[in-house]
């Protein structure tokens, strides 16, 4: 049975029991007027002028979006990592996959209004973990950048084009989920493809709850977007 077969029958499994319509995610609330225009300006697939918004440039904090999979109730190490985030002083927060052009847009109005100053970071599994790199991508063409981009498992293979500065991939080409991800001609980013393949104890329905991988990307995040908001040194 195809990734996308097993996907529609979990999907129909869901149903039967209730739980697809569980909606738990935490979503942005306040949204600005220029996050509004551009994100009604990418649901249209308008492209948003790279220039910055005239006036002082606004500082805005460094934001962390997590994004969960397939129903959004099978990716519960999202709402784990957000939770070590949030108490590390980061403002993080969870969304359902089918969020992610609402997430982007958020991302690119925020980098026009801070003069290209605003830094974000982009977290997902599975589904979840695709819509990073539809984010990316969305991101890179309307003149944006994400700081740092981190999928767990992404169900499909995916070519990055542009708009991340950093982009790390945890899978595993063995458990029937997993895919890497490959950069397209011109990227000058940095792309990491992580196989996970040795490590027995993980699987495409746990690999986002690891402790261990947990810490590795907390570290990335201070990297990418400082301590508490202040920008710390790469290693």
């Amino acid at each position: 049975m195809g990734i996308a077969s097993r996907f529609a029958a979990l999907g129909l499994l869901l149903a039967g029991i209730g739980l697809a319509g569980c909606q738990t995610t935490a979503q942005t609330s306040g949204d600005s007027g220029a996050v509004q225009m551009a994100r009604e300006a990418m649901a249209r697939g308008d492209m948003l002028s790279s220039a910055p918004v005239r006036g002082r440039a606004q500082q805005i904090a460094p934001r962390i979006y997590l994004i969960r999979g397939l129903a959004n109730v099978f990716s519960q190490g999202m709402d784990d990592l957000a939770a070590k985030l949030r108490a590390r002083g980061y403002n993080a927060t969870v969304h359902e996959y089918g969020t992610w052009n609402s997430i982007a847009a958020e991302i690119v109005a925020n980098q026009r209004a801070s003069a290209g100053r605003h830094r974000a970071v982009v977290i997902g599994h599975s589904l979840g973990a695709n819509a990073v790199t539809d984010i990316v991508n969305a991101v890179g063409r309307n003149g944006a950048t994400v700081a740092l981009a981190v999928a767990f498992d992404p169900t499909v293979r995916q070519q990055l084009a542009g708009g991340a500065q950093r982009y790390v991939n945890f899978f595993q080409s063995n458990n029937g989920w997993g895919a890497s991800i490959t950069a397209a001609p011109g990227f000058r980013g940095r792309l990491e493809n992580i196989d996970l393949r040795q490590q027995g104890s993980l699987s495409h329905f746990n690999i986002e709850k690891d402790p261990r991988l947990h810490a590795q990307v907390i570290g990335w995040v201070g990297q990418a977007v400082g301590v508490r908001g202040r920008r710390v040194a790469s290693r």
